[in-house]
């Protein structure tokens, strides 16, 4: 082989290295600034906008302690902010707005939903959508998918598999702490019974509800639930119509003895779901996982798999 022939692969990847840099060229060591706004911008969450860029959306004290907002900032592959500085407010009522969850539209903008204090009196569970230009589509400041009595809390959203979404949170309408979830239309048109379907309301409280698809339109929601004294794994499926498919209340992923908390879920793709947990049944906390069917049938050992029983304690797992 001649040196000539030998050099084109060394001139090829150096033409590579050269170009390189020019993609990644906003992307600066330490991050990009999304927000440097006045006041204190907290608990960011962020989705891919399908084009290699992402959505980011938080809360935001730039009004106040007192009226924290919901910010949202588009970036794009290079590493560029795409919309105004600081991000573009979803919504500024009166009142607070907090701990905001975001996914993709399926169209190039994103679903936000998030807890909204603006009545006073009660939280409860408003969402928006934003396209790709930075406008809103639905109503200013937010549709109300849940306004009921007590607190309504901890909302977190997966698609509707249609431009919408489905939206589960913890709430307190009856006294205790209950799981219930909304559906929304790509219009922003409220789907189900007002103020939400109800997953469980179980006696005892139910806390931390998370949520996926179930491919199907509906979705699984897992959380931990204080029914029997100390917490334990439950699960619920809702369809796109919101009815209720599983075991009244939902069905046991884990009821071992002691402590089962803070469950994180994702879809099997067969449409039922794989769950994992933080577990005290052995005296210091450890990580197990369950997998349950689309019929609501648990499929791994009972009670869960365990997934780390290390010396010390394991905390807070999550899951792809």
């Amino acid at each position: 082989m001649s040196r000539a022939m030998k050099a084109v692969p060394l001139v090829v990847l150096c033409a590579l290295i050269v170009a390189v840099p020019s993609v990644w060229a906003n992307w600066v060591l330490d991050g990009v600034a999304i927000c440097t706004a006045t006041g204190d911008q907290h608990f960011p969450t962020i989705v891919s906008d399908g084009a290699g860029g992402a959505f980011v959306t938080w809360h935001d004290l730039r009004s106040g302690s007192a009226n924290l907002d919901i910010f949202v900032q588009s970036v794009n592959a290079s590493g560029a902010v795409q919309w105004a500085v600081d991000g573009m407010p979803l919504c500024t009522a009166t009142g607070s707005q907090e701990y905001p969850k975001i996914i993709s539209d399926d169209a190039g903008g994103a679903i936000v939903t998030w807890a909204d204090y603006r009545n006073g009196s009660d939280w409860n569970i408003f969402a928006q959508r934003v396209n790709a230009k930075a406008a809103v589509l639905w109503t200013i400041d937010g549709v109300a998918l849940c306004a009921a009595t007590g607190w309504q809390n901890l909302p977190t959203i997966t698609s509707d598999g249609a431009g919408g979404a489905i939206v589960t949170w913890q709430d307190e309408r009856s006294g205790n702490r209950d799981i219930y979830a909304q559906g929304v239309n790509a219009s922003g048109g409220i789907q189900w019974t007002g103020n939400g379907v109800a997953l469980c309301t179980r006696t005892g409280d139910q806390d931390s509800p998370t949520i996926i698809s179930d491919g199907a339109g509906g979705a699984i929601v897992t959380w931990y639930d204080y029914r029997s004294g100390a917490p334990d794994i439950y699960a619920q499926r809702v369809n796109s119509k919101g009815a209720v498919l599983w075991t009244t209340d939902g069905v046991p992923l884990c009821t071992a003895a002691n402590y089962q908390t803070l469950p994180t879920i994702v879809s099997d793709d067969a449409g039922g779901a794989i769950v994992t947990w933080g577990d005290r049944r052995s005296g210091n906390y450890h990580i197990y996982a369950q997998r349950v069917n689309a019929s609501g049938v648990v499929q791994w050992t009972a009670d869960g798999v365990a997934l780390c029983t290390a010396t010390g304690d394991q905390y807070s797992p999550t899951i792809i």
